[in-house]
């Protein structure tokens, strides 16, 4: 389990965090930090140690910012720091949501950047008196750039930084020298390479880690059920393990015995003290060469199997390395902690893939048909502009998972009932096209036409075309589909957008900031 989770299993401990163990030297200096990790990797106890160290050696009344992209992650985060805080005599408290004398008496705020920001502003929260501002995923930060830049500047030279980002980019190098340019780096290994925003999938031979995640413990014990059942009808029964936090070793034997697995446990963590105190091996120990057991143990305590599972986050790279050996490797891991996962991985030289999911039967009936339609649009339609659109986002999360969720966007949109427009009303005259509701059909088949919009920000501003579409969908109503080419020059950017939304969209990006700076946005003199 996670350090940043916010209900732990009934009986179970999480490890060291790694981060936490690696940099504590660091903590206890005060120096700036600058960790590539996500949640996952023991954050909140790393921003929770820093801040306590931090408020005992400054001035009485000191504070202690964590800037985070949503009130739901702010929430997170601030369950993992409360332990450590209060029992230092700290508050911990999330904005928005707070009372004000709350606010005002807390000495660690945890929430988005522009609420803290105004906060500052109005002088409800005195920033002369920050010693520690923690930038909690600076990737998630960036459509709120300019309220990070603005609290970051508010803090002085006095605070110390703390900034973690799921995936390294020039973004972020960019504001490590700016703001941190001699912060401690961590992991070393992943700083050295290129911030592409994105490590090189690969590793060690190209050996891949097959996962599936879960939001609830007991959804991801049922798909580790499911996992070793499947193993075992493709007859990999004598060689099953599955590795875990050392206190989860009977919560998991447990589940899996439930779920009708014959579990044997591992030399090292299969023994137990019987009622009448003499030590036994648990769970059929002993018998790892035989049947179908499966062998449950600590991480590292067991040799990999030819199918080794990894169940929830390892606290660090090795447990994943060890297992790797084996013909197949697995791992069942929180949501939540997905992109950890793949971090951790990539620092055992290995690669992260989806584990394929069971077919519902009753959703397969179309499913030829679904594939022939895309199959089409792959022959028919403009993929380069598709595709520019939703490079940040494949970027962030991978083509795989952009491809899945556009998937079921788009089924969902063609299942009948779901999201069509009302019908015209029974008593409009038939055949009346003036006021009946366009036909959802007719409304695809049309393509826009194109007007250019000149954005003042282009390559020297380290703009790329996701910034540029994050700004147009982010300050105006406008849809991706609305946008089209866009060209960065050196000092400018040319836009194509939909003729009937060109008026908006200038409205909306002139005045606004893209990448720190403040843009000037026009309809492009060659096309008046």
């Amino acid at each position: 389990m996670n350090q940043n989770q916010s209900e732990p299993a009934a009986g179970t401990a999480p490890p060291q965090a790694e981060a936490l163990e690696t940099l504590s030297g660091a903590i206890e200096r005060g120096r700036h930090l600058a960790l590539i990790a996500a949640e996952g990797a023991g954050l909140a106890p790393l921003y929770a140690a820093a801040a306590v160290r931090d408020l005992a050696a400054g001035e009485p009344g000191g504070r202690a910012f964590v800037l985070t992209a949503t009130v739901d992650r702010a929430r997170r985060c601030a369950t993992g720091i409360r332990a450590a805080a209060q029992a230092a005599g700290h508050d911990v408290v999330v904005v928005p949501g707070a009372a004000g004398g709350a606010v005002a008496r807390a000495a660690i705020l945890v929430g988005p950047p522009a609420v803290l920001l105004e906060g500052v502003r109005k002088g409800d929260i005195p920033a002369a008196a920050l010693c520690t501002l923690v930038l909690d995923d600076v990737r998630a930060l960036e459509p709120a750039r300019a309220a990070v830049e603005a609290v970051v500047q508010a803090s002085g030279d006095g605070a110390r930084r703390i900034a973690t980002t799921h995936a390294r980019d020039a973004a972020f190098d960019e504001l490590l020298e700016r703001w941190l340019p001699r912060a401690r780096r961590w992991p070393n290994e992943l700083f050295a390479e290129p911030g592409t925003g994105e490590p090189e999938a690969g590793g060690a031979a190209g050996t891949s880690i097959a996962v599936a995640s879960r939001a609830t413990r007991e959804g991801r014990l049922a798909r580790l059920a499911e996992l070793l059942h499947d193993l075992t009808r493709a007859g990999a029964a004598a060689a099953l393990s599955v590795e875990t936090a050392p206190d989860a070793i009977a919560d998991v034997s447990a589940a899996l015995s439930l779920a009708g697995l014959r579990v044997a446990g591992s030399e090292a963590a299969g023994t137990a003290e019987t009622d009448d105190g003499e030590t036994e091996t648990g769970g059929d120990a002993g018998e790892t060469d035989g049947g179908d057991a499966v062998r449950v143990g600590a991480w590292g305590e067991i040799d990999p199997a030819a199918h080794a599972v990894a169940f929830e986050l390892p606290p660090a790279p090795e447990p994943l390395a060890r297992a790797a050996a084996a013909e197949r490797c697995y791992a069942v891991v929180d949501s939540l902690h997905e992109r950890q996962l793949e971090l951790t991985a990539f620092r055992a030289g290995l690669r992260v893939a989806p584990l394929a999911e069971p077919a519902d039967p009753a959703l397969m009936d179309d499913v030829a048909a679904f594939r022939a339609h895309v199959a089409d649009a792959l022959e028919q339609q403009d993929l380069a502009s598709g595709a520019l659109l939703l490079a940040p986002l494949i970027r962030e999360h991978g083509a795989a998972r952009v491809a899945a969720a556009l998937a079921g966007l788009l089924r969902a949109a063609d299942r009948p009932g779901g999201g069509e427009r009302e019908a015209a009303p029974a008593d409009a005259p038939p055949g009346d096209a003036a006021t009946a509701p366009p036909d959802r059909s007719a409304r695809r088949a049309t393509r826009p036409t194109w007007t250019k919009v000149f954005v003042g920000v282009g390559k020297r501003d380290g703009a790329g075309p996701g910034d540029l579409v994050g700004a147009i969908t982010g300050e105006t109503s406008v849809a991706g589909g609305q946008i089209g080419r866009i060209d960065i020059r050196q000092n400018f950017t040319l836009v194509d957008i939909d003729s009937l939304a060109a008026d908006a969209v200038v409205r909306g990006l002139d005045g606004s900031r893209i990448k720190g700076r403040q843009v000037v946005a026009r309809l492009d003199r060659e096309a008046r």
